[in-house]
C-alpha cells in the first residue's frame, strides 16, 4: 500500500516534468547555479577556517588580508547563483502553468456543458488559485533538488574529509534533532485521538438526555450521572496516561540529545588537544556543520511541496483528461466546403445532463434553405440544448440530424462549424479589430472581399464606415464601443 500512494503522487510529476524538458537549456543553466551554489558554500567552512588559522600568531599576514575578500566573494557568487538560478526556475514553471491554463481553457471549450457547470468561482479556483499553488510549490520543490541537494550533498564532503568520526557523530545528532522535532506529531495524533474521544462521550450525553426526558425513570437521574463520570474518569486517565507518555519521551530524547552533544564536544576537545585536528580544520567543520543545517532541513521538509504538487496536478489533469462527446471528435468525417442549408431533424430526442422536459418527446423538424425560425421556450437551457445538437457539441440518443442530407455525426467538425454563423445573446466582443471578430473562427473569412461581404450581409457596412479607422477599428476599449443594435 505505502508503495502504490507513492506511485500515485509522483505519477502526476512525472507527466508535469515531461513538459519542462522542452526547456532544456534553462533547466541546465539552473542545475549550473545550484552547483555553483554548492560549490561556494562548500569552499566557505575551508576559506573560514584558514582565515582563523592565519589569524593566530604565527600566520600569514598576507593571506589573512586577501581571505576576507576570498570569504565574501564565495558569498557574494553564492547569493547572485541562488537568485539567478531562483528566478529560472520560477520562470519555467510559470511557463508550463501557462500551458496548463491554456490546455484548461482549450477543454473547456469543448466540454458541452462547461458554461453552466463551470462558475465564476470554479474557474477562479482552476486557473488561478490551484495553479498559483502549484506554481510556487513546484518552483519551491525545483529549488530543493537542484540546490539544497546539491549544496547538501557539498557540505557533507567536506565534513567527511575533514574528519570522518567527528561527521558521524554529528550526523547521529541531527538525525536525534529531528527525532525530537518530531514528537509534536505525536501530540497531534494525541489531539485527534481525543477529539474523537470527546466526539463519542458527547453522543452519548446527548443520547442520554433525550431519553431521561422521555422515559422519566425514578432516581434516573443519579444512574446516568454515575455513568457519565465513570466515562469521563476513564477519559481524564487515559488522557493523563497520553499525556505522561509524550512528555516523558521528549525527556528521554532531550537527554539523549545533550549526551550526543556532551560527546560531539568532548571528542572534538580530545582531537585538538592530541593535536589530531588543527584549529582551522575545527573551526571549518563547525562552520561546515551550521551552513548543513538549512539546506538539510528543506530538504527533509520537502513532502509537503510534492504532496501538494501532487494533488493540485490530479485535479488539473483530471479535467484535461475528460472525454469528449463523439460528435465533436470526428477527424476523419465527411468534408464539404460550403453547405446550402437544409436542415432537418428526424425523431430526434436527447439526454440532457441537466434535466429537460421540454425535448424528451421526439423531434421532427425539416427546415429549407433561407428559411427564418425563431425557438420560443421558457427555459434558455432547453434552447441552448438544440443549438448545441446543431453544432455537434452533444449528440441525439436517438435520431438523425442532417445537413444537406448529411449526417452531421459524418461530417468533419471544422467544416460543421464553418458553415455556421452565430450570434451570442450577449454584446461581449474580442479585444481586438472589427475585421477580427468578423473573420472570429473561420480562416477562409480572413481576405478582406470576404470580411466585406459579410458586413454587407449583416447591414453593419453603414455603421462601420462611421468608426474611426473602419475595419480596422479596434473596438472594447475605452474610446469606441458598439450599441447593442450595432
Amino acid at each position: 500500500m505505502p508503495d502504490m500512494q507513492l506511485t500515485i503522487e509522483i505519477k502526476p510529476l512525472r507527466r508535469f516534468l515531461v513538459w519542462g524538458t522542452q526547456y532544456w537549456v534553462s533547466l541546465i543553466f539552473a542545475i549550473l547555479t545550484g552547483s555553483l551554489v554548492a560549490l561556494a558554500a562548500s569552499l566557505a567552512p575551508l576559506v573560514t577556517g584558514q582565515l582563523f588559522t592565519h589569524a593566530l600568531p604565527g600566520g600569514n599576514q598576507l593571506l589573512l588580508q586577501y581571505l576576507p575578500l576570498v570569504l565574501a566573494g564565495l558569498l557574494i557568487a553564492a547569493t547572485l547563483a541562488s537568485l539567478a538560478g531562483h528566478h529560472t526556475l520560477y520562470r519555467i514553471c510559470s511557463k508550463l502553468v501557462l500551458e496548463l491554463r491554456i490546455k484548461m481553457f482549450e477543454k473547456l471549450l469543448l466540454l458541452p456543458h462547461a458554461c453552466s457547470e463551470f462558475s465564476i468561482t470554479t474557474i477562479t479556483s482552476n486557473f488561478f488559485t490551484n495553479t498559483e499553488e502549484l506554481l510556487n510549490s513546484a518552483t519551491r520543490l525545483a529549488v530543493n533538488l537542484s540546490r539544497d541537494l546539491l549544496t547538501v550533498t557539498g557540505l557533507l564532503t567536506v565534513m567527511i574529509y575533514l574528519s570522518r568520526e567527528m561527521s558521524l557523530l554529528a550526523f547521529t545528532i541531527l538525525i536525534a534533532a529531528y527525532l525530537i522535532d518530531q514528537i509534536p506529531r505525536v501530540g497531534a495524533y494525541r489531539k485527534d485521538m481525543l477529539t474523537q474521544g470527546q466526539a463519542e462521550i458527547s453522543a452519548m450525553i446527548h443520547k442520554t438526555l433525550h431519553h431521561y426526558r422521555v422515559i422519566h425513570l425514578d432516581e434516573g437521574g443519579t444512574q446516568e450521572s454515575q455513568h457519565v463520570r465513570n466515562i469521563l474518569e476513564q477519559f481524564r486517565v487515559t488522557s493523563l496516561k497520553q499525556h505522561n507518555n509524550i512528555k516523558l519521551v521528549e525527556l528521554l530524547a532531550l537527554l539523549f540529545l545533550i549526551g550526543m552533544l556532551t560527546a560531539f564536544i568532548y571528542y572534538l576537545i580530545q582531537q585538538i588537544i592530541l593535536n589530531k585536528l588543527a584549529i582551522g580544520d575545527t573551526v571549518a567543520f563547525l562552520t561546515a556543520l551550521l551552513l548543513l543545517i538549512f539546506p538539510l532541513k528543506r530538504l527533509i521538509g520537502i513532502k509537503p511541496s510534492v504532496e501538494q504538487c501532487s494533488n493540485t496536478l490530479q485535479a488539473i489533469f483530471s479535467l484535461l483528461d475528460q472525454q469528449i462527446p463523439s460528435a465533436i471528435e470526428n477527424p476523419h468525417g465527411l468534408h464539404f466546403k460550403h453547405a446550402r442549408g437544409k436542415l432537418n431533424f428526424r425523431h430526434v430526442s436527447f439526454q440532457d445532463d441537466i434535466a429537460l422536459k421540454a425535448f424528451q418527446s421526439p423531434i421532427d423538424l425539416n427546415l429549407e434553405p433561407g428559411t427564418r425560425v425563431a425557438l420560443t421556450n421558457s427555459d434558455n437551457r432547453a434552447r441552448q440544448s438544440l443549438a448545441d445538437l446543431v453544432c455537434g457539441f452533444m449528440s441525439p440518443k436517438n435520431g438523425r440530424i442532417l445537413l444537406d442530407n448529411r449526417d452531421i455525426n459524418q461530417i468533419a467538425h471544422e467544416d460543421l462549424h464553418a458553415n455556421i454563423a452565430w450570434v451570442a445573446p450577449d454584446k461581449t466582443l474580442l479585444a481586438d479589430t472589427i475585421a477580427a471578430n468578423i473573420a472570429y473562427g473561420a480562416m477562409r473569412c480572413s481576405m478582406e472581399a470576404s470580411i466585406t461581404a459579410a458586413a454587407y450581409a449583416s447591414q453593419a457596412t453603414e455603421f462601420i464606415r462611421e468608426m474611426p479607422h473602419g475595419f480596422q477599428t479596434k473596438i472594447n476599449n475605452k474610446d469606441v464601443t458598439l450599441s447593442d443594435n450595432q
